[in-house]
């Protein structure tokens, strides 16, 4: 026979499921000695169950009872387990048990069905807003990878347009030199022929930066 009050310390560790099952393992199998009143006011009154176990505890046929409802409530748990359900034991405030209980009722499902809902909501707002906190994360890389791509292009827009104004600046001084630093009397078939070189010039200016800029574009890690 085991210590006086296990048996009863065991049962209100169990859950709420659990509890119903082991009470009428034991209702409908317990001496009519140790039963407190008749089957039906114990399975509704804690306090008749409570003294029921008791009295069960005090006999050796009613502590071998306790053993094998004990034996019996791990094989359903491990048959539970096989199916893919484990069985957990918690406790809450009365307030949140008593609303728990009416919302199981007023929903027409379970308490278990409820908390399963609410875990499954609350799972699954956890993995929106990791969701969210990579999009965001990602967005900040691509706007910084893209402000810098713009940058770097910049500066090699600036460094090709100063080189070939130099050299276009160099030419233009090598002819002022030529020319003594006057400026040449140009016919209209000259000047019209002098700004078509100029305007080649300048696509050639264009394009050299366009190529620069392309490989450059090219050869840049990608903004993401």
């Amino acid at each position: 026979m085991g210590e006086t009050g296990a048996a009863l310390s065991w049962f209100k560790e169990l859950n709420e499921e659990e509890q119903a099952w082991a009470t009428n393992y034991l209702v409908d199998r317990m001496p009519r000695d140790a039963l407190a009143a008749i089957a039906f006011e114990v399975r509704r009154t804690p306090a008749l169950l409570t003294q029921s176990i008791c009295n069960l505890e005090t006999m050796n046929e009613g502590w071998k009872l306790i053993s094998r409802a004990r034996n019996n409530l791990r094989q359903r748990r491990y048959r539970a387990s096989a199916k893919g359900r484990a069985t957990c034991s918690f406790t809450l405030p009365r307030d949140t048990k008593a609303k728990l209980k009416g919302l199981a009722k007023s929903s027409g499902t379970t308490e278990t069905a409820i908390i399963e809902s609410l875990i499954e909501a609350a799972q699954q707002l956890s993995q929106d807003r990791k969701e969210e906190k990579r999009r965001e994360a990602l967005q900040k890389t691509i706007t910084r990878n893209a402000s810098k791509l713009a940058q770097e292009l910049s500066k090699i827009r600036l460094d090709a347009t100063t080189r070939h104004l130099e050299i276009s600046l160099k030419r233009l001084a090598s002819w002022q030199v030529y020319l003594n630093e006057q400026p040449p009397e140009l016919s209209s078939e000259q000047e019209l022929e002098a700004n078509k070189i100029a305007e080649k010039q300048m696509r050639e200016i264009q394009e050299a930066i366009r190529a620069m800029l392309a490989k450059h574009e090219l050869m840049s890690p990608r903004v993401i």
